[in-house]
């Protein structure tokens, strides 16, 4: 094979992988339920990475005191479903944790990344936010009081959409 149907190929082979990222995400933009969810204060700032946001939300940590599972039921690494409900106000909060897909409602899939006694911190995937340029401090003040909002799919995938503060996107 000579050089030029080699770089072809890998040319190919590139685009399908970079496109098949982003069509992931636009399946999940496209298809899925939006919902908010609740911020907690982080750190936004990153010397090398510019102004984002990194995200915590409510339902990051878990306490599983009062659910079907127990904080011993999860080890580090572990798949976990969240399902949770939505109110008249479409904020999305935290009914049971399941290690199995739910079958029916709004949830969400994440990861355990550790396990304190009867506590589980979670990442869902959602929790950086590229933002433009002077916005980081903006949004640094007022994390707390910020939703983010996300579309989930039918597997439990999550997208941040934008970021809304008082009824107004900002982002």
């Amino acid at each position: 094979m000579d050089k030029k149907k080699i770089f072809i190929i890998i040319s190919i082979f590139w685009i399908v992988i970079i496109g098949g990222f982003i069509a992931f995400k636009e399946f999940t933009l496209q298809t899925g339920d939006e919902i908010l969810l609740k911020t907690r204060p982080v750190d936004p700032r990153d010397l090398f990475r510019g102004d984002y946001v990194i995200l915590r939300y409510d339902i990051s940590t878990i306490n599983t005191d009062t659910l079907s599972y127990q904080g011993s039921d999860f080890k580090e690494g572990d798949k976990i479903y969240i399902s949770l409900s939505v109110d008249n106000n479409n904020i999305g909060s935290l009914v049971n944790i399941s290690k199995n897909k739910p079958s029916k409602g709004i949830f969400i899939r994440g990861t355990i990344k550790n396990v304190y006694n009867n506590k589980l911190n979670v990442e869902y995937g959602i929790e950086s936010y590229f933002v433009p340029e002077g916005k980081g401090k903006e949004i640094e003040r007022n994390l707390g009081k910020i939703y983010a909002k996300i579309t989930i799919d039918n597997f439990g995938n999550a997208v941040i959409k934008s970021l809304v503060l008082d009824g107004k996107t900002l982002i």
